[in-house]
């Protein structure tokens, strides 16, 4: 913080700023878990701090908190990944995280295209445990630009500004099952293992397709990280971050005056931006179907018509969960709600009709359910007068999963 004490003889740090109590917790809980710690963990100044501040200065709650996360690097090999984890190249190249610079404060800045990115395209490539690395990766990068920063400047920062992106966000993608277990695995892994480290998260460019990827993220987003988040569509958010971020350091494309040494306002010298993987990185070029998988039905639509499998939810909170193929071709797809507690309600169309192609791989989603009532899966091939389609599908309706949030 570089401030001086009243004597103006010595710097003032951070400890001479909290309340004695704190300081004792602090030593308390490096005391009781000293030999665990590993060295690199230690580098950190604020590491006890951030564990007992994350649990309100409960003793037992941070040093189970902090001794999980121990057991956690060490399986991840965190100490090491900065140096040691060698980044498979379809990632280097079409992952679009990012980490851009520094805030006014000093604090690193991480940006992530993620509207723009082949989600099906990476998944099919890389393990997911890659994906997780990625995150860690640049989370450890910025920690690590925030360590030199702190030392530079005799500052104590301990914060990450995070800045998401959901320009051209797709229906697939805020649907997919998979992207969206991922992305609760990695909210709940930052949460847990990251304490004290957001200082604020942008979320731009987000609309529609961006409620149905939200609603199903949110339940587990501690509160305190909920009040650090700033919601925008697509206006006002340049500005915003124009305010927090110096224009020589924010890239042209966020709104500042950075570019590429040719001009280029994308900043592709040091920001990838998503964009579709090519075929030859995939693990494995067989077509998975799901035609011959248990529990799997099948549904005729005819030529000009549509059908609907219908489904009750009587919890709210509860998931739906879908899967299908079809046999050629594209199909409509949709999901509707009915509130049968109003004997006049009708279908409501909640995700709006998109024609998918599952030419390469089935379609999976899933859709929180906020309300109970009956949703209906709704296959549509009105639009094709010439050719019926054979859908192959399985879905259900899973409950509310039970969990508690922890803070940040």
């Amino acid at each position: 913080m570089g401030l001086k004490s009243s004597d103006d003889s010595r710097p003032t740090t951070w400890l001479d700023e909290i309340p004695d109590e704190e300081k004792d917790a602090i030593k308390e809980l490096k005391a009781r878990t000293l030999t665990e710690v590993s060295d690199k963990m230690l580098e950190d100044p604020s590491l006890f701090y951030r564990f007992l501040k994350a649990r309100d200065f409960n003793m037992k709650n941070a040093e189970s908190m902090l001794r999980k996360h121990i057991s956690w690097r060490k399986e991840y090999n965190i100490d090491t990944i900065l140096t040691d984890y060698q980044l498979p190249e379809v990632l280097a190249m079409y992952a679009p995280i990012n980490v851009i610079g520094q805030d006014k404060d000093g604090c690193p800045v991480i940006y992530s295209g993620l509207g723009k990115a082949d989600d099906k395209g990476i998944l099919n490539s890389v393990k997911k445990i890659e994906i997780f690395k990625l995150n860690l990766l640049r989370t450890e990068t910025a920690i690590d630009l925030l360590k030199k920063e702190n030392e530079k400047n005799g500052k104590f920062n301990t914060k990450v500004v995070y800045i998401y992106d959901f320009d051209q966000l797709t229906f697939s993608m805020a649907t997919n099952k998979t992207v969206v277990e991922m992305l609760i695995t990695w909210v709940t892994m930052y949460q847990d293992n990251y304490p004290e480290r957001i200082k604020a998260i942008y979320v731009i460019n987000a609309q529609f397709y961006f409620t149905l990827l939200f609603s199903a993220l949110k339940f587990f987003v501690a509160s305190a990280v909920l009040k650090k988040v700033y919601f925008y569509g697509t206006e006002g958010w340049k500005e915003d971050l124009q305010e927090i971020i110096s224009p020589e350091i924010l890239p042209a494309f966020l709104g500042g005056k950075r570019t590429d040494p040719d001009g280029n306002p994308l900043c592709k010298s040091f920001i990838v931006h998503g964009q579709t993987v090519p075929e030859r990185y995939y693990l494995s070029n067989l077509r998975r179907s799901i035609q011959t998988e248990p529990g799997v039905k099948t549904l005729h639509v005819t030529r000009n018509k549509s059908c609907s499998v219908e489904f009750q939810v009587d919890e709210s909170g509860s998931y739906l969960e879908w899967e299908f193929e079809t046999k050629s071709k594209d199909i409509g797809f949709a999901v509707y709600f009915k509130d049968e507690r109003r004997n006049d309600a009708e279908l409501k169309e909640i995700v709006p009709k998109l024609r998918i192609c599952t030419l390469f791989e089935p379609e999976t989603g899933i859709y929180k359910c906020e309300r109970t009532g009956s949703y209906h899966l709704v296959f549509d091939n009105s639009y094709s007068w010439m050719f019926s389609k054979e859908i192959y599908y399985k879905a259900s309706v899973l409950p509310p999963i039970k969990t508690e949030s922890e803070s940040d």
